[in-house]
This record gives structure tokens, sequence and C-alpha cells, in this order.
């Protein structure tokens, strides 16, 4: 009876009714007010059946006979609380409850629960100690998905957990197997191998039994042996002509590898057809997981990229695309060398940074073409200037459509800026902008242009009073002597016996290669977790279309900005006092329009101080 009115007569927030001892627990009244209960969480009243579940196991839990009604309470109070988005509230109930040791299918019900919550909070290392404290935690929860949870976990968190929970067992082999993989990315083979040596004395799955004899097997110096990578590329079908040039990228960068390291790893391409259809791309994907490859490279479209990271079991296997455009979701070791926005935004930025900090002007204007796909640059530009106590003078619009941009051009002119950010998305729309600035204004300030104005097929095509002295940011430098670009063209047209010209594809498949062989050779084993942590280390590789550095969080591969001046158009290494002597001569001279005052070069020469203008001076 007491038990009953405790729950009828419970309002939220009171304390519960003192319980009787267990000699006078009425236990049908307990369930009609764990109904209760039940009833406002079915109906949607979560705060009510939050608070009514909370009350009844606080009463309920020293009383053996209703020890089962408690724990059903307490599951209801966390089902209640993440149902009002109170993620860290359902945890606590949810490990509470755990700890109790609930029989299936609570216990199950509970765990998955809590793992969910606890991975999607961030919190991957309490939800695999979670996971290797509970009975029967591998089989609720299943061994690939634990081997995801602890292929997010850092060195120092798996050396917690490892030292919490011996290799014994199946589920605890896992998380001892990823700090040894860890361990060799850190050059502590020493370690790793008396690691593995206890797995091996445990019950390991045959995952973790083959990287652990693989580590013990090992000679002192990790890095040799036969590694697998797969690719993804239409061979047949409308993209065909497109496969074959990035498979070639592939061969020569495999190439490559095999006669500058010798002793390296034995490297086997397995090429698969998705025969220009992104349908076929999760079927590829198990295919090639099934042949035990390290690493898959491609597929070409967004979709198809987005595709293969959800179909891979193992979410620890490296998926590098060079030519997917978008990032539709970033994913676990999945990399795109190709992602539009990332590479003009981060050119952008890095032209507002030089442009204060090493060319120290501050009058800045913009003159933007609409609908072309270059508002992240825009935004990453002026969001940088003025970030950085740059002075933005002026921002106009023009249609790319049309011929005359008189009217926006004269508009940035009479804003007086030092300094124009001009970007362009193609060679055509630089052939159509540059001689138009000279005419209507703007031949005497420092002209900021994007990767655009440096393609070959432009410079051919301008004249120098067009180009010269123009400052672009770079991802990759295809004009200049002697760069990775040059020296692959070379490579390329007399391997494969065909003029490259301007078409950098081969070369960022090229680029993806060098990447899984720069993350074999720096994890020193060929299994996919190991290349994967190499990878998010965030290594900076020397390749054919820029320096690159994976950025683990976004998918993408970025590339340092390479700063260069056009001087008899080409592009050379940007020059502060060349540009500055430059500006002070063209704004002393008299007009190539009409007579302008001058100014006097040690003006330009000052840093960030303002100063005082004539408005003859544009």
């Amino acid at each position: 009876m007491l038990v009953a009115a405790a729950g009828c007569a419970f309002i939220a927030g009171n304390p519960p009714v003192e319980m009787a001892t267990s000699s006078t627990v009425d236990r049908e009244g307990a369930q009609a007010a764990l109904r209760l209960a039940e009833s406002d969480y079915e109906q949607g009243r979560f705060a009510a059946a939050a608070a009514r579940a909370d009350s009844l196991e606080a009463a309920w839990r020293e009383l053996e006979p209703l020890r089962g009604l408690a724990d059903r309470a307490l599951s209801v109070a966390g089902r209640a609380l993440e149902a009002q988005r109170l993620p860290g509230a359902a945890a606590d109930r949810y490990g509470r409850l755990l700890a109790r040791g609930p029989a299936a299918p609570l216990g199950t019900a509970t765990l998955e629960r809590l793992v969910r919550i606890l991975s999607d909070t961030g919190r991957e290392p309490e939800a695999v100690a979670a996971i290797l404290s509970a009975p029967g935690g591998l089989e609720t929860i299943g061994a690939e998905n634990l081997r995801r949870l602890t292929g997010a976990l850092t060195l120092q968190e798996l050396r917690a957990l490892t030292g919490n929970f011996p290799p014994e067992t199946a589920a605890a082999a896992i998380v001892h197997t990823q700090l040894i993989r860890l361990l060799i990315v850190e050059e502590q083979g020493d370690e790793a191998r008396r690691l593995a040596a206890r797995i091996l004395d445990g019950q390991p799955a045959e995952p973790e039994r083959v990287t652990a004899e693989m580590i013990v097997g090992a000679e002192t110096d990790l890095g040799s042996g036969s590694a697998r990578i797969g690719a993804i590329l239409p061979l047949t079908g409308d993209l065909a002509a497109l496969g074959r040039v990035l498979r070639e990228g592939i061969e020569l960068a495999v190439e490559r590898y095999r006669d500058e390291r010798p002793a390296g790893f034995d490297i086997e391409l397995i090429f698969v057809d998705d025969e220009s259809n992104p349908e076929n791309t999760a079927n590829l994907v198990r295919s090639l997981e099934r042949q035990d490859v390290v690493a898959i490279l491609g597929p070409l479209r967004s979709e198809s990229f987005a595709a293969a990271s959800r179909a891979r079991g193992n979410q620890r296997l490296p998926v590098i695309s060079p030519t997917a455009t978008d990032v539709l979701r970033p994913g676990s070791a999945t990399y795109t060398l190709y992602d539009a926005g990332t590479r003009v935004s981060d050119v952008a930025g890095e032209l507002a940074r030089w442009t204060l900090e090493d060319l120290r002007l501050r009058r800045v204007a913009v003159l933007e073409p609409d609908g072309v796909g270059l508002g992240g640059a825009i935004d990453a530009f002026t969001r940088t200037i003025r970030e950085n106590g740059g002075l933005l003078v002026g921002h106009e619009r023009y249609d790319p459509g049309v011929t005359t941009f008189q009217a926006p051009i004269e508009a940035v002119a009479a804003s007086e800026p030092d300094v124009v950010f001009a970007p362009a998305a193609s060679v055509s729309g630089v052939l159509a902008i540059a001689p138009q600035l000279f005419y209507y204004g703007l031949y005497n300030v420092i002209v900021l242009g994007s990767g655009a104005w440096a393609e070959p097929a432009a410079l051919r095509r301008l004249e120098r009073f067009a180009t010269d002295h123009r400052v672009i940011g770079l991802a990759t430098d295809r004009v200049s002597p002697g760069t990775p670009w040059r020296r692959f063209v070379a490579d390329y047209e007399r391997r494969y016996r065909k003029t490259l010209r301007d078409n950098i594809m081969p070369a960022l498949a090229h680029d993806a290669t060098l990447l899984v062989l720069s993350a074999l050779d720096g994890a020193r084993l060929p299994i996919p977790a190991a290349l994967a942590a190499y990878l998010e280390s965030g290594p900076e590789v020397e390749g054919v279309t820029g320096r690159l550095r994976p950025d683990a969080e976004r998918s993408v591969v970025r590339r340092s900005t390479e700063i260069r001046m056009l001087v008899d158009g080409s592009p050379v290494e940007a020059n502060r006092e060349e540009l500055l002597t430059w500006l002070a001569e063209v704004r002393a001279a008299p007009s190539p329009f009409a007579p302008r005052d001058s100014l006097r070069v040690d003006t330009l020469r000052a840093d960030t101080r303002p100063r005082a203008r004539t408005a003859s001076i544009r």
C-alpha cells in the first residue's frame, strides 16, 4: 500500500514517500506506479516521466523484491531524459543501471543506448570502457563498432584503457591492437612487440591476431612486406577517358616509389571498374575489402566518394579521391584532393594574410564576379582582412557574362585602394577582366588574382601590361621552371609517349597515391588503421599538385599556398620591395590616360600606420 501511494501521489519534484521494509512490499502496487511513469513517457510527457521514474528508483533501489522494477524505472528515466535532449543526464542513468548488472534484454538495450550517446557526444573513451566492462559487451555492440570507436582514441586514451583491461579477451584485444598501431606510428616498436605478444597469449579475433603476429614477426625495422592498394575508376562508360589518365597517374606514382624505395613495401595495385555508374560503388568497396587492401583510391564523383565512405565495413580503411569536388559529409579516414571550396578559400585567406603581414598595405578593395562559385574565396579574403586590422575600402560586383565592366572597376578605383582582390573562376574570366582593370583606372594598384591568373593558357594570351606585377596565390605552380609539376610532366610524357598539356587529373591521381605510399612508409605497417592514424597526424607531403596536408576533420587534403608575382608573363616568388617600388613608380609617372599627382616612394614603404591621401591618387 505504501509503494502504491508513493507512485500515485507523486508530484514531480517532491521527494518519494519513505518506503516500508521488504516484508511489507506491495509488488502489484509498485508495478502500477511504474506503469504510470511508462505511460507518461509513451504519451510524450518526458519531464514528468523522468521525475516520476527517478523518484520510484530512489524508493525501490534498496528493496531486494523490487530491484528489477527499480532497474526498469531507471531505464525509463534515461529514455525520458534522452527525449528531452539531455544526453549527459541520460548517460548517467544508463551508467548507473549497467553497474547493477541487469539481465537481458534490459542490459543489452541499455548498453546500446549508453554507447550511442557517448560516441555521439565525443566521449569515445567512456563508450569503449562501458563495452569492455559489460558482460557480453562485444557481442552486444559488435566487433566492427568497437574497432571504429577505438580508432578515434588518442595514444594517451588507449594507454589508460589498456591499463585497466588486460588483453585476454577478444574485446580488450581490439583496444590493445589499436594501441600497438599507434605505437608503431610513434616509432615505439619494442613496446608494440611486447604488447603484441600479450595479445597472442589471449583470445584475439582474426584481425587482431593477424596484426599481432605481423608485429611480433617483423624485423627490427618495420616498413617492408607486401601491401595491396585498391582503386575504383571508370574504366568503361562515359568517363572512361578520364579513368584511363587517372590510372596512368596512379601507376606512375607506384613506379616512382619502387625506383626510389627498393627496400620498401612490395605494392600491388588492384583496379576495379565502376563503369561510370555511382551505384556500383558500394559493391566494389566491399570487394576490395575482401582482398585486404590497405587503402582505396577514388572513386571520382562526390556522391560516389560519400557512398564509398558509408560502404566500408572497416571505417578505418582510408579512402582518398583525387577528384571529388565536394565533401557531402566528412568521414573517418576519407579525403579528397579536389574539394573546390577548400582550395579557393585557403588561397584567398593566405593572400589576405600576406597583404597585411608581408606587403604591409592596409587599404584593400574587392572586385567580385557574380555567380561563378567564388563566394567562399571572397568571404575568406574579406574575413581575414577585417580580423587582422585591414581596411576594406571598396567591394564591387560585376556580371562576368557581359563584355564591359567599366562602372564597377571605376567605383573600386574611386575608393583609392592600394590592393585589389580580383579573382576569376576560369581562364576566360581572366582574359575578360585583366585588360579592363588597366583601361578603367586600376593600373596603379597591386592586383591580387586567383590561380586562374597563372594558368598557362591565360599567360600565353595576355599582354604584359595586363599581367605584370599582378600577385597570385597558387596551390599548384604549373608554370615556373623546376617545380614538381614540371618534373611530373616530363616523366608522364616520357612514360606514356603523349602530351599532357595542362591536364591536372593524372597529377591528382599521382598525389592521392603518394599520400597512401607516404602513409605506408610513415606507419611502417600495412594495416588500414595504421595508415589512417598516420594521415590523421597531419603530415606534410611534397606532391606534384603542391605541398599536401590531410585535414581529417574536414575530409580534405589542404595545400600550402605559394605567393607569386607575374613578371614578363611568368610567376616568380613575390618580392615586397620590387612590388612597392613598382607601385610607387606607376603612381609617380604620368597617367597613361590623364595627368595625375605623384606619390612618394617612402609613403609606400610605411607599414600599417594611417597616412593622408590626395584625391587624385587612386
